[in-house]
């Protein structure tokens, strides 16, 4: 039986949010082998495995029963685990301040930041004055301006160091500001790595900057000004970001919990295989659905900006109950939610394509589902994805 367009997008939805986790994970889902699985095939190892006597692939298949058996256990373990899990996630998920400040580690002051940046009156000196109080993104400023790129000598030929915010800002200049904060902001966002996603900090970001990159790129011809596109983008995988971060953090510390419980209930069997739990990605993936558009429009929604008016994208976004932009539409969903759809939808198609997880009649459709025509391809193949455009003074600006 032929499927729609709509449970095709949902598959390879499926598949991208696994390759967002773990690479090999996604080839797998698709059908393929991973390159461990290659060599393995073609080592003197499979080719042993392949002689196998009878009487040793039945004894095989026994194990296999007895693993089957002991994977239930596991999966129920799993299961009741995550009972007592989520629950408390969700609360969290719900405390727009504990995520603003002990997860983003978001000043108040950003709101301000990202408004200011996009008006005639934008200064250094304003600027300064919203980044002072944010630490992390004055080291981040600093530290951008001391790659050996952008490294100036004085007449001497001695190497010139920027000592003070207001200097590297006036280095930067306003306008090249205006894409470096914004992009910044978004990786400070990031979760941190972790051995169980190994994948998720290197693609998700990826993602973002490319779904900021052709959001900015997509948005004129549809009305909508670039700079809105552009963070609408940059700002959308808070969500995943935040979801991702809380759940590997509360996992280890629910774990522990559980696992003293067994223990002191003389349940020796149940703490062993507790001990044995690792973070799953089918968990992950499935708050990822049910939470991050929401925890992105609150987000945003607390950084109370006046000018950056992108809000509504993100709110409208948790209205989407069908991947589809016939359905975005139909239900007429506002402007710049259509166009995050439009800029997620080709960044995955992307991604999936340079892992060869996508074949080219699978793509086309792909793309017509998330409302991509032939005139927006050519838009966006002439744009670089990955990377941002800056103009970097030549000559260093005075201190002070």
């Amino acid at each position: 039986m032929k499927k729609s367009v709509s449970q095709l997008a949902a598959i390879y939805n499926d598949r991208f949010e696994q390759m967002l986790l773990s690479l090999d994970d996604a080839i797998i889902l698709s059908g393929q082998k991973t390159q461990e699985m290659k060599m393995l095939e073609d080592s003197e190892q499979a080719e042993s495995r392949r002689k196998l006597l009878m009487v040793e692939e039945l004894a095989n298949k026994q194990r296999e029963i007895a693993a089957t058996a002991e994977n239930n256990f596991m999966h129920q373990i799993e299961y009741d685990f995550h009972r007592t899990l989520i629950p408390d996630l969700e609360k969290r998920f719900n405390d727009v301040d504990d995520i603003l400040y002990n997860v983003l580690d978001f000043d108040p002051v950003l709101g301000k930041l990202l408004d200011i940046l996009y008006t005639e009156a934008c200064s250094i000196s304003r600027l300064v004055q919203c980044i002072e109080p944010v630490d992390w993104l004055s080291k981040s400023l600093m530290k951008f301006v001391r790659q050996p790129k952008y490294r100036r000598v004085d007449s001497q030929g001695h190497p010139i160091i920027l000592k003070t915010l207001h200097s590297t800002l006036s280095f930067i200049g306003v306008e090249s500001l205006r894409s470096l904060i914004p992009v910044l902001i978004a990786k400070h966002c990031m979760p941190p790595h972790s051995e169980f996603t190994p994948e998720l900090q290197k693609h998700l970001w990826l993602y973002t900057i490319g779904t900021g990159n052709i959001g900015k790129a997509l948005a004129e011809k549809r009305g909508i000004r670039p700079h809105f596109g552009f963070n609408l983008g940059l700002l959308s995988t808070i969500g995943r970001s935040v979801i991702a971060s809380l759940y590997l953090r509360s996992f280890d510390d629910k774990l522990r919990e559980v696992i003293i419980e067994a223990r002191n209930k003389n349940n020796p069997n149940q703490a062993k295989a507790l001990a044995g739990l690792k973070p799953s990605h089918k968990y992950i993936m499935s708050l990822w659905g049910k939470h991050a558009p929401a925890i992105n429009a609150s987000v945003f929604n607390a950084l109370k900006c006046k000018w950056l008016l992108i809000g509504m994208g993100f709110e409208d976004y948790t209205a989407i109950k069908s991947i589809s932009f016939k359905y975005l539409e139909d239900n007429k969903l506002h402007p710049l939610t259509k166009l995050l759809f439009n800029a997620q939808g080709y960044m995955q198609f992307k991604m999936m394509q340079s892992h060869k997880l996508m074949d080219k009649e699978a793509s086309m459709l792909y793309l017509r589902n998330f409302g991509i025509k032939s005139d927006d391809v050519a838009l966006v193949t002439k744009i670089n994805l990955t990377g941002i455009e800056l103009k970097i003074n030549e000559s260093m600006p005075e201190e002070g």
